[in-house]
């Protein structure tokens, strides 16, 4: 068959591209890790030196230089990092922990309500119940419904395979 370099560089393509988006939520992972640790830093180097000097200022402004820390992507990275649903109470306690995420919302949950309600228009987190309490939790794709999928596609390409 003619084609069939093509199909196994789209494969070939497919494979590395499924790799690299399970390398990236492991990468955000990490990242979130490094920026509570961050955080945590900043707020002991403040309380240690005193009032004199205002660390945190220094710190937040430091890392908007690294990485965009608006409300919207960093709840995308808490959720694609969590492992269980959370409630927006959980979601808030998470963004501060990252720190200055929330500082200029009068209304702290119902700012993070409308986010998780948007990304969950947008498919990307579902809703679900934790402890009687509306919750989100990350939409994960099913690796049982992606080998399904590659299933079909590799008995309808041998199908065509077998009609030429």
């Amino acid at each position: 068959m003619a084609n069939k370099p093509y199909w196994e560089a789209y494969e070939a393509a497919a494979n590395e591209l499924e790799a690299l988006v399970t390398e990236q939520e492991r990468i955000e992972g990490r990242i979130l890790s490094l920026r509570k640790s961050m955080n945590a830093l900043a707020q002991l180097i403040s309380e240690h030196e005193g009032k004199k000097v205002d660390f945190d200022d220094y710190a937040r402004a430091r890392l908007r230089e690294i990485v965009d820390t608006s409300i919207t992507e960093d709840i995308k990275r808490i959720m694609t990092a969590a492992d269980d649903a959370f409630t927006t109470s959980d979601v808030r306690e998470e963004l501060n922990k990252l720190g200055g995420s929330l500082a200029e919302q009068s209304n702290p949950l119902a700012t993070i309500n409308a986010v998780l309600n948007r990304l969950h228009e947008q498919g990307f987190v579902e809703e679900t119940v934790k402890n009687g309490r509306k919750a989100w939790a990350r939409k994960r794709k099913s690796q049982q419904s992606l080998r399904e999928l590659r299933d079909k596609f590799k008995a309808a390409r041998e199908r065509l395979e077998s009609q030429k």
